[in-house]
């Protein structure tokens, strides 16, 4: 695996020739865009033919149950909620609380679930989503104490309450899709920048220009 900084200043060392430039039209803000783009892409296709999420894409989101929801990251956008694997509810921050998965429904569900006398009778936690939020219910009550460990493939990992920074945390995605990943941003993405940048000046051009017109 490589951290993000380490692929995006790969792509940037390969289109710069190994030589960086103050006329560079491309910044490492705009490539690091482009491979959360590029990774949620490829996912996606990787798992079109049913084949399995790899888990080093997982991350864990730490947050707070509330009354009012959590507003929880943007997945990576599988259909049926794939892209969430598991919500789990600990009593505390300490990480060694004890813990327990909760069965994740759709809120149209809920009401089921609620009216149900099974349900009623074991009275589980469980987690339901609405409006992009995460609500967690003990019966029909909400609960808003303990901690949530959300562990699911983000559209954007650096938003992820586990993710450290650029340097160190390693970027979630296979190794092997790396250099795919790689070779789609050079051959298509930056290409295309480049083209459309190649009918703009920059200020080496504007220079050369400069320099004729006071020769004349």
């Amino acid at each position: 695996m490589a951290t993000l900084n380490e692929i995006a200043y790969n792509i940037k060392n390969i289109v710069e020739g190994g030589v960086g430039s103050d006329d560079s039209n491309l910044s490492t803000r705009q490539i690091k865009q482009m491979i959360h783009v590029k990774r949620a892409e490829l996912l996606v296709k990787y798992t079109d033919n049913g084949r399995k999420t790899s888990d080093v894409c997982y991350q864990v989101d730490i947050a707070t149950p509330s009354m009012s929801g959590y507003a929880y990251k943007e997945f990576l956008g599988f259909n049926n909620n794939r892209a969430i694997r598991s919500v789990g509810l600990r009593e505390s921050s300490n990480i060694e609380a004890s813990s327990e998965i909760l069965p994740l429904v759709q809120d149209q569900d809920r009401t089921f679930i609620q009216s149900s006398r099974f349900m009623r009778n074991v009275t589980k936690k469980y987690a339901s989503l609405l409006d992009n939020k995460i609500y967690v219910f003990d019966g029909d009550s909400l609960v808003s104490s303990g901690t949530l460990e959300i562990k699911g493939i983000y559209s954007n990992p650096t938003t992820v309450s586990s993710y450290v920074d650029d340097d160190t945390t390693q970027y979630p995605i296979p190794n092997e899709l790396i250099s795919v990943l790689t070779q789609e941003i050079i051959s298509k993405e930056i290409v295309m920048l480049y083209n459309l940048s190649a009918n703009t000046p920059n200020n080496q051009t504007d220079e050369k220009t400069q320099s004729k017109n006071v020769q004349r």
